[in-house]
């Protein structure tokens, strides 16, 4: 399903003015996590989360900060010049043995959703975490059905580790792990996330 789709680690370069100006964030949310009593339940609720061109060019900007300032890498999905996904994942370690490393923002335009972009990119943000030594990739993941459904399907669970800073930030989102792998153990066949 990714086939006409192009995947590569953005450069400072790629992210000039206009790179996010196609990109359709738009999602309805008619279900939502909520934790109530320290369990997750899932309440009906309706909102939009969108982002108007306004949104879109401070997001580039960003993008900008975090290549020119090397604060992190950016992988991006590309359908033909057109930027489609992107994942953001910052260098800066985190926790009581500095195990996490942030997956700080993931998004798939909502015209090319559920053609398997989100996987490969997390893929890649793994592969790079790896890279870096990092243990687990820190998630705060959105509260609605869909986002969380897709964390989970890839095997992330509640962070162990609360970064207070992600929590304050993003309240209602749900505050997520995912461990990665040795390569050796993934070569192995002993993974045990497949």
């Amino acid at each position: 399903m990714t086939d006409n789709i192009n995947f590569k680690e953005l450069s400072l370069s790629d992210a000039g003015d206009g790179l996010l100006d196609d990109f359709i964030r738009y999602q309805k949310v008619t279900r939502h996590w909520k934790k109530i009593n320290e369990e997750w339940v899932l309440k009906d609720g309706d909102y939009v989360d969108d982002w108007d061109r306004n949104e879109r060019k401070v997001r580039a900007e960003r993008f900008i900060n975090v290549l020119t300032n090397e604060l992190g890498h950016i992988f991006g999905a590309y359908a033909d010049d057109r930027l489609v996904g992107f994942a953001v994942l910052l260098k800066e370690k985190f926790g009581s043995n500095n195990q996490y490393i942030q997956l700080k923002s993931f998004h798939v335009s909502l015209d090319y959703r559920d053609r398997g972009i989100g996987k490969k990119l997390f893929k890649m943000c793994e592969e790079k975490a790896r890279e870096i030594g990092a243990e687990k990739m820190y998630i705060s993941a959105n509260d609605s059905e869909a986002t969380q459904g897709f964390y989970l399907g890839l095997g992330c669970v509640d962070a162990r580790e609360i970064n207070q800073e992600c929590a304050a930030a993003e309240p209602f989102d749900r505050q997520m792990e995912f461990s990665i792998a040795d390569i050796t153990d993934i070569e192995a066949g002993t993974d045990g996330r497949r």
